[in-house]
C-alpha cells in the first residue's frame, strides 16, 4: 500500500510540475510578442527581398535572434543586419534586418521567424505572425514557350583598348637593341661624337675670325682685330680646357711655346694696345689662326689615338 500510495504521489507531483512549466512558457509567450514583417509587398526570382524582425520586452530578458544556421525556407539568407538595442518606459526594443533571396516560384511565398528567449536552463521559441510576399514575373522565364531567335547581322563597334604589353615588350626590344649596338660600337660611338663637337666648334670658329680678319684688312679696324683675338682666345680656351680668355701674353707663350706665334701676338698687343704700325696686321692674324689650327688637329689626334673608359 505505501509503495503505491508513493507512486501516485510522484506521478502527480511530475504532472503539476509540467503543467507549471507548460503554463509558464505559454504566460512568456503570451507576453513576448515578436514582429516580423517584409519590406516589399512582392518580390523576383534571384532578387533580394528584405525582412525586419523586432520584439519588445523587459530589459532584464534576454532574447536572441536567428542567425545564418536558422532555417529561412523557402528563402535563403544573404546577409543579417543588427541593431542596437533602445530601452524606454515600455521595454527594451530589439530589431534586425534580413537580407533574402527566393528562387521558389510559388505565387505566394510567406515567413516567419522566431525569437528565443533565454530562461534559466533553456531558450522558449516565439514566433512571429506569418507574413507574405507575392511573386512577380518580369524575370521569369517560361518554358512552355520555345524561344524565337533572331538574326542579328550587324556589327557591333568595340571600344579601342591599349595594349600596354606590346607598349612594354617594344621598349624593352628597343632598349636591349640600343645596349647592344651602345656594347660593341659604344667606343668608336663615341669617339665620332666627339670629333664631330671639336669639328663643328672649329668651323664656327673659322667662320667668326675669318670674316673679323677680313674687315679688320679692308677696312684697317684695330676694332675688328681685337674681337679677332677675343674669339682666337675662347676658342683655344674651349679646346685645351685652360683660361686663355683671361691669360696674358706671357701666360699665354708659358702653355703654347711657339715663337712665330710670339712674335704675332707681341705685334698685336703693339697694334691694339700701343697704336702701333698696322701694315702687317692681317698676316699676324694669319699665323694666330694657324696655330689654332695646329692646336685643332693635335686635339683630333689625341681623341683618335686615346682610349674610351
Amino acid at each position: 500500500m505505501d509503495r503505491r500510495v508513493f507512486q501516485r504521489w510522484f506521478q502527480t507531483a511530475f504532472c503539476l510540475c509540467l503543467g507549471g512549466l507548460l503554463l509558464s512558457h505559454n504566460a512568456l509567450a503570451q507576453r513576448i510578442k515578436p514582429t516580423g514583417v517584409f519590406l516589399t509587398d512582392s518580390i523576383e526570382v534571384g532578387k533580394p527581398v528584405y525582412f525586419s524582425l523586432s520584439v519588445r520586452h523587459k530589459p532584464e530578458t534576454e532574447v536572441f535572434f536567428p542567425d545564418s544556421t536558422f532555417d529561412f525556407s523557402p528563402f535563403e539568407i544573404i546577409s543579417k543586419r543588427s541593431f542596437i538595442s533602445s530601452t524606454d518606459q515600455r521595454g527594451s526594443l530589439d530589431s534586425a534586418v534580413y537580407h533574402l533571396v527566393s528562387f521558389d516560384v510559388s505565387r505566394m511565398q510567406q515567413l516567419r521567424l522566431p525569437v528565443f528567449v533565454f530562461q534559466k536552463k533553456d531558450c522558449t521559441a516565439v514566433f512571429t505572425q506569418p507574413d507574405s510576399v507575392f511573386l512577380v514575373k518580369s524575370n521569369r522565364v517560361d518554358l512552355k514557350k520555345k524561344p524565337v531567335l533572331a538574326e542579328e547581322t550587324g556589327l557591333a563597334p568595340l571600344s579601342r583598348e591599349f595594349n600596354f604589353s606590346v607598349l612594354i615588350g617594344s621598349i624593352a626590344l628597343i632598349i636591349g637593341v640600343v645596349g647592344s649596338i651602345y656594347w660593341v660600337f659604344g667606343h668608336d660611338i663615341y669617339k665620332q661624337w666627339q670629333l664631330l663637337k671639336l669639328q663643328r666648334r672649329h668651323l664656327e670658329y673659322v667662320r667668326s675670325f675669318n670674316r673679323l680678319m677680313r674687315s679688320a684688312r679692308e677696312k684697317n679696324n684695330i676694332k675688328d682685330a681685337e674681337k679677332a683675338i677675343i674669339i682666337w682666345k675662347n676658342y683655344l680656351e674651349r679646346l685645351e680646357k685652360k683660361p686663355f680668355a683671361t691669360y696674358t701674353t706671357r701666360e699665354i707663350m708659358d702653355n703654347m711655346p711657339d715663337d712665330e706665334l710670339a712674335e704675332a701676338l707681341k705685334n698685336m698687343d703693339s697694334i691694339v694696345y700701343g697704336q702701333g704700325k698696322t701694315g702687317n696686321m692681317d698676316v699676324y692674324l694669319e699665323v694666330l689662326k694657324t696655330g689654332a689650327t695646329r692646336l685643332y688637329r693635335r686635339k683630333r689626334r689625341f681623341v683618335l689615338d686615346s682610349p674610351v673608359v
